[in-house]
């Protein structure tokens, strides 16, 4: 079966312009044939895992990477039953009900064994790829100071939790198994490419974009092509299997219009670049894969895009449109508070807060987006705490809000008026909205929305604060290949294709809708997950 058979074959997207076709290429233009046991493809955090594993098994692995060196960024980890749970007391953590929750939270669109999957390997994953990294300090609680000279360090989040915190009770369940490698995982990353190096079984070739997958007439695919120069390629040959793992396509326009086009216009922070500087995430995977036959998972696609807030954080305290009216409960985390900022007609809200703000954090859920801890700026100066904790560790201090008002991201004055007229909100209907508010929070009732009396946080007392909310930041879009819990691909016809293996975001049926926090970490966690589940079963052939 060839390719343009397989592409017959495949009728969903056929015609559209972001999928384009599979180049066609001369034997002439091949320079060499490479061969290994496995191709992997993709040095990304998923990618080297599979690598790394592969190799594990004494099998030889090629390594084709776009950009110019292996990539790594941020550090959340959902850890679980890992070994540096047991540091914060937190291994006994229900699994099978985080499993339901995520589903729940993800609509039920995505793969529950995949998700089960994850749940029980995640823990025995981390504490793996710790092996790149021995001796790595672990903290105790999150505003433990750091051993003098630490190059990076493990900082659980959110520990101890809120004095009043019981997770049972809240709407958005947020587990606290959360890992945070600070100030980024990119030293324990490197030591995991150096573990596989060091197996002497891997070769690994940069600034080599892989263009097409190989696949046999029985079926199977047997390998990929790379270009290594201008009109000139390589053919990787894999002896037992391939593993996909080249990462999301937030950066291809046309994808993102397709697939998520709610999020087309949303800010984007990505930092990985080819050697011609231009966005490494763009699809490549998800539309090689699409050539050879490969299903695109049907459920909507999940933007990763969480709402931080201002100092205060994205939830808990009100919110205001730019019609000068509240517009939803805002006792909910910031994925989802971003998602309504998102659905505004501008795309823009304020939220207001007033000098008691103090005892008012202590109050919120904690969550990724959410300030839940108050210190004083003494704590912070006499080196009993961490001097660097900051409103992503979910703290806040005078310090920290005199910041933001001396930068101009705050707005402060001593009364309502004043602040309302400097948001350039429409005075009358913002302060009738207000005072409506205040007076639901006297009564501890919220008819509006319905949020829960011990988050109805006044705006009486001043001085005032006013901090104005637009989209947040997207940093992936959650979508791919579909896939199941061996990490195996499927055609359209339901039927799994031999010698492919998918990691990371190309892995379709992980997320969908949106990007849950209900495990902070998730991403990470799944994408080395996953990355040694495809390893190993393409080393298994």
């Amino acid at each position: 079966m060839d390719t343009e058979q397989l592409m017959m074959k495949k009728s969903l997207y056929e015609g559209e312009a972001w999928l384009g076709q599979p180049p066609e290429i001369e034997e002439s233009q091949i320079e060499k044939t490479m061969e290994a046991d496995v191709v992997v493809v993709g040095a990304g955090l998923a990618g080297v895992a599979a690598a790394r594993t592969a190799a594990e098994l004494g099998c030889t692995v090629l390594l084709l990477e776009k950009c110019e060196a292996p990539q790594a960024r941020s550090g959340d980890f959902a850890v679980m039953d890992s070994r540096v749970a047991d540091t914060w007391g937190r291994r006994n953590v229900d699994k099978v009900q985080i499993v339901n929750d995520l589903m729940r939270d993800m609509a039920y669109k995505v793969s529950q064994n995949i998700l089960r999957r994850w749940a029980e390997e995640a823990g025995e994953a981390f504490d793996w790829y710790l092996e790149g990294y021995p001796g790595i300090p672990v903290l105790k609680t999150t505003a433990e100071i750091p051993p003098e000279g630490a190059k990076c360090w493990i900082q659980p989040r959110r520990c101890p939790a809120p004095e009043n915190f019981e997770n049972s009770t809240e709407r958005f369940k947020c587990y606290q198994t959360t890992a945070w490698v600070r100030p980024t995982h990119i030293p324990v990353f490197q030591g995991n490419v150096q573990m596989l190096m060091q197996t002497g079984l891997a070769q690994c070739l940069f600034s080599a974009p892989v263009v097409k997958l190989l696949r046999e007439k029985d079926g199977r695919v047997q390998g990929a092509v790379a270009q290594v120069g201008e009109c000139r390629y390589i053919k990787a040959l894999a002896r037992k299997g391939v593993v996909l793992s080249t990462g999301d396509y937030m950066s291809n326009a046309e994808m993102l219009r397709r697939f998520c086009p709610g999020m087309a216009d949303t800010p984007q922070l990505w930092l990985g670049r080819d050697k011609n500087h231009n966005p490494s995430n763009t699809g490549d995977g998800h539309r090689m894969g699409m050539w050879i036959g490969a299903k695109l998972q049907d459920s909507p696609h999940a933007p990763c895009a969480h709402h931080m807030g201002s100092v205060f954080g994205a939830s808990g305290f009100v919110l205001i449109n730019t019609r000068g009216m509240r517009f939803v409960n805002e006792d909910a985390p910031g994925q989802q508070i971003g998602s309504q900022i998102e659905n505004l007609p501008d795309k823009t809200a304020w939220q207001f807060v007033d000098s008691n703000w103090p005892e008012q954090v202590g109050r919120v859920h904690p969550n990724h987006g959410s300030v839940c801890f108050f210190v004083t700026d003494e704590e912070l100066q006499d080196g009993t705490l961490y001097s660097k904790l900051s409103t992503i560790d979910n703290y806040i201090s005078p310090a920290f809000v005199e910041k933001a008002v001396a930068s101009g991201k705050l707005l402060r004055a001593d009364t309502l008026e004043e602040l309302v007229e400097k948001t350039g909100l429409p005075v009358e209907q913002t302060l009738a909205s207000l005072e409506r508010y205040n007076r639901m929070c006297a009564e501890g009732n919220d008819k509006d929305y319905g949020k829960r009396a011990m988050r109805l946080f006044p705006v009486e007392k001043g001085p005032f604060y006013a901090s104005k909310f637009v989209p947040a930041t997207m940093i992936a879009v959650m979508g791919g290949l579909e896939s199941d819990e061996e990490a195996r691909c499927y055609d359209e016809e339901g039927k799994v294709i031999p010698g492919l293996y998918v990691a990371g975001n190309v892995q379709g049926n992980r997320f969908s809708v949106d990007y849950p926090l209900t495990v902070p970490g998730l991403s990470h966690s799944i994408a080395l997950t996953f990355g040694r589940i495809a390893g190993r079963n393409a080393a298994l052939g």
